[in-house]
């Protein structure tokens, strides 16, 4: 009795630390992996007019995220995963994002892979293939060098950035048709300002038929913003202008096909009663297809965020147009 009373005593220590080493193994291997997201569904209806007529249509969609990070000292290894659409098995199903290493290669930041980059009132964010760029310190500015191997042919660009007179100043080249992108952002006395100029040495491009962009080449666009906080209110100014066209997703929202030629507009930002609220008011020149007329519009755009208690994000957007109406609801969470 008493030799079996001991022998469970020892079966039962064993098993305690069985479990505890088990259990440090697994933090220990979970320590250099994280696991974020986002997640974010709409519905939304639409009402457009023609002419005399009238046609209501009504979607909803869903937009995630998945995003695995491991790392080893300072090298990290990202993979992000997509799902959009409609429906879980459509076209827009689950599918890569991004996937690409960060690391340092004898003081050389270095970064390899694809991914996408960023939306702004000239760019759709667009997923970059196949991809390389180091970057490393040079005196007061930044150099990186890219080299993309998906474009077929040899694909190169230098960036330099450096901070000058408190201004964030930045110049890319790329040897593709000899592109320059020159960019300047910063804030004086309180006025926050922006300002892309993009162009290209190749003019063989075609503008859109009924264009009136002045001073800009075939493949040639730019873009400046100003805002400023007064009373308790951001207001803020955006413009644009893109000879062959652009999707933009910044102020203006998105244009499938590259059509937006020429937008401007003011909006105003403020907190309600706990509900973030803003007001655009904009003009938009585009195309809706290549070759044809382009059309001038006037927009209205009203968009109210909201915390909920859930720990989700409400966010309504109401648009209305010289030929369109639409109401877009979405509740949205990030973990």
């Amino acid at each position: 009795m008493i030799f079996k009373l001991i022998y469970g005593v020892n079966l039962m220590k064993k098993q305690i630390i069985a479990a505890a080493v088990a259990a440090t193994m697994s933090a220990v291997a979970l320590a250099d992996v994280s696991i974020s997201g986002a997640a974010q569904v709409n519905w939304k209806g639409t009402s457009e007019v023609a002419g005399v007529a009238q046609s209501m249509s009504h979607a909803i969609t869903h937009d995630v995220d998945l995003k695995v990070v491991g790392k080893s000292g300072d090298t990290s290894f990202t993979i992000d995963m997509e799902d959009t659409g409609a429906d879980a098995t459509g076209a827009d199903s689950l599918k890569m994002k991004n996937l690409y290493m960060n690391t340092s290669i004898a003081g050389v930041d270095a970064k390899i892979g694809t991914w996408f980059n960023g939306d702004s009132d000239l760019n759709n964010a667009g997923q970059q293939n196949a991809r390389a760029q180091f970057s490393t310190n040079v005196g007061p500015a930044k150099v990186m060098f890219v080299h993309e191997a998906s474009t077929g042919n040899d694909h190169n660009e230098i960036h330099v950035g450096a901070d000058i007179a408190g201004l964030k100043v930045s110049y890319e080249q790329e040897n593709t048709d000899a592109h320059k992108i020159l960019g300047v952002k910063g804030s004086i006395g309180g006025v926050n300002f922006a300002y892309t100029d993009s162009n290209s040495d190749n003019t063989s491009g075609t503008k859109f038929a009924a264009t009136d962009v002045t001073g800009l080449d075939s493949n040639d666009e730019r873009a400046y913003s100003i805002s400023a906080d007064v009373a308790g209110m951001t207001i803020m100014y955006h413009n644009m202008e893109s000879a062959a066209g652009t999707t933009s997703d910044g102020f203006f929202g998105t244009f499938a096909n590259a059509t937006l030629l020429e937008a401007s507009g003011f909006g105003v930002k403020t907190n309600v009663a706990g509900n973030t609220v803003q007001l655009r008011q904009y003009e938009t020149t585009a195309e809706t297809t290549t070759g044809n007329a382009a059309s001038v519009k006037d927009n209205t755009k009203v968009i109210v965020t909201r915390q909920l208690a859930s720990g989700a994000t409400a966010e309504v957007t109401y648009l209305t147009g010289d030929t369109e109406q639409s109401l877009d609801v979405e509740f949205r969470i990030a973990f």
